[in-house]
């Protein structure tokens, strides 16, 4: 009986010290998110693992691989494997920047700025739905604090 109620405690204790950290509760959250955003641009016929980079390009088209992988904080492999799916997608063409014989800059193609256009109101649905419960001021103060943690 007595090791009974010890492994209760335990268990409680131990619910509660995830629920009470911020990395659980992150990973939580981003699962969540990930599901959501991965069925979202599943409808309009975009990887989960692309957006990002279509997203930024959109913003910023013709930079460097490179480039593209230091802003999005992505490995150098991870980046040159999403830009060759953009390609084989035809979101993206790779064209020789005229100041390195060694680089290629990233643009978009005419189907990828389609693509692209589709996005913002993804990610703003998406965003909306996991950030209902909290007011303008708390969703301002939540992505302020995430910035100051990231480092962005």
């Amino acid at each position: 009986m007595m090791r009974d109620r010890f492994l209760m405690m335990q268990v409680q204790m131990a619910k509660h010290k995830r629920t009470e950290s911020f990395g659980f509760l992150i990973q939580v959250l981003a699962r969540r998110i990930d599901t959501t955003m991965k069925e979202e641009l599943l409808k309009v016929g975009v990887d989960v693992k692309i957006f990002v980079n279509l997203m930024l390009l959109s913003e910023q088209d013709g930079i460097n691989q490179r480039q593209l992988g230091e802003k999005l904080d992505f490995p150098e492999y991870y980046t040159s494997r999403n830009v060759d799916s953009l390609v084989k997608a035809g979101f993206v063409e790779r064209r020789q920047d005229p100041n390195s014989r060694r680089t290629f800059l990233i643009y978009l193609t005419d189907k990828g700025r389609e693509k692209a256009k589709l996005l913002p109101p993804i990610v703003k649905k998406v965003n909306d739905q996991y950030l209902k419960e909290l007011t303008s001021d708390e969703r301002k103060q939540l992505i302020s604090l995430l910035q100051k943690s990231t480092g962005h």
